[in-house]
């Protein structure tokens, strides 16, 4: 073996443990540290002025779970395949992606309504993502490995824990649970190296696939995460009488519509990937339903977002 081989291959090695470590450090750091900073940072009063961005959540991963089953029983797919529909039709990419669109597009301040979003939806994937992937699988699994699964991941913890915060902390009137400075050191130089990361972490974990063998698939996951997702989410934000406000909203109550709207258009998430390889499922077939939906979000579905946007 040459030299030149021997260095591309220690290379190969150290970058691979690296973005290893980085996977880590965004699961157990830097996801818990944003959600717990995004909505420590607001009183009660405010928390429950966009609560409602969690019912958003909900909604948009219950219609497109039942439009891709639908979608599914009419190909005549068979279980594993149905599954691989459901999961990247349902569950979109609202941290290592959505979190830093909405800081990117709406600034800090609608970062709290995205936590509540992300991590309904999170939740949801946990969730549904285990009990489905080790139903492909064929393996048994328990509703307390589920449980202590959800409940043990950072991110959600760090949620629990900032709501709780929230709750039992009584702070001065209109003023944050959390001191300014800790917030303000989060936005100044945490945020964007924060995020930067999580976007790195994205192309990281995406394989690159032959997209023909799956075009068929794709099509259909596309149409219901840039298509279908944001045209409910729409909906249901005019169901509770509310209009579609990329701005902060009220001054101290940030709108919950805008960051809504925008995680609802998000592409797959990377973690589907994650469960068919630890459930030993078509990894391909999951990469190229990730890989291309992600590309068409940055550099079509976003930028046209960010164009239109007031």
């Amino acid at each position: 073996m040459g030299l030149r081989a021997v260095f591309a291959r220690f290379h190969f090695k150290f970058l691979n443990k690296a973005f290893k470590f980085l996977h880590v450090f965004a699961i157990w750091v830097i996801l818990p540290i944003v959600v717990f900073v995004s909505t420590a940072r607001y009183t009660a009063t405010q928390i429950l002025g966009f609560g409602n961005a969690l019912l958003f959540g909900f909604i948009a991963v219950g219609a497109c779970f039942v439009s891709a089953v639908a979608i599914s029983h009419l190909s005549k797919d068979d279980r594993k395949t149905t599954i691989s529909m459901v999961l990247n039709s349902a569950f979109m990419n609202v941290t290592y992606l959505g979190f830093p669109a909405i800081y990117a597009l709406l600034g800090k301040d609608a970062l709290g309504p995205a936590a509540l979003f992300a991590m309904g939806v999170g939740t949801l994937h946990l969730i549904f993502g285990t009990v489905l992937a080790s139903s492909a699988a064929k393996k048994h699994l328990t509703p307390r490995a589920v449980a202590t699964t959800v409940l043990t991941f950072p991110a959600v913890f760090a949620l629990i824990a900032a709501l709780l915060f929230v709750a039992f902390t009584a702070p001065i009137p209109n003023s944050a649970p959390i001191p300014p400075a800790v917030s303000g050191f989060f936005d100044a130089y945490l945020a964007m190296p924060f995020f930067a990361l999580m976007l790195l972490l994205v192309g990281y974990q995406i394989p690159l696939v032959n997209p023909r063998r799956y075009l068929e698939d794709l099509v259909s996951v596309g149409a219901l995460r840039f298509v279908v997702s944001p045209i409910v989410t729409f909906i249901t934000i005019l169901a509770f009488g509310l209009t579609l406000n990329f701005s902060s909203g009220v001054p101290g109550f940030p709108s919950s519509t805008g960051p809504s709207f925008i995680l609802s258009m998000m592409p797959p998430a990377v973690f589907n990937i994650i469960l068919a390889h630890n459930f030993k499922l078509d990894e391909k077939r999951y990469g190229a339903l990730v890989f291309y939906p992600t590309l068409i979000s940055l550099f079509v579905i976003l930028p046209i977002a960010a164009t239109f946007m007031p």
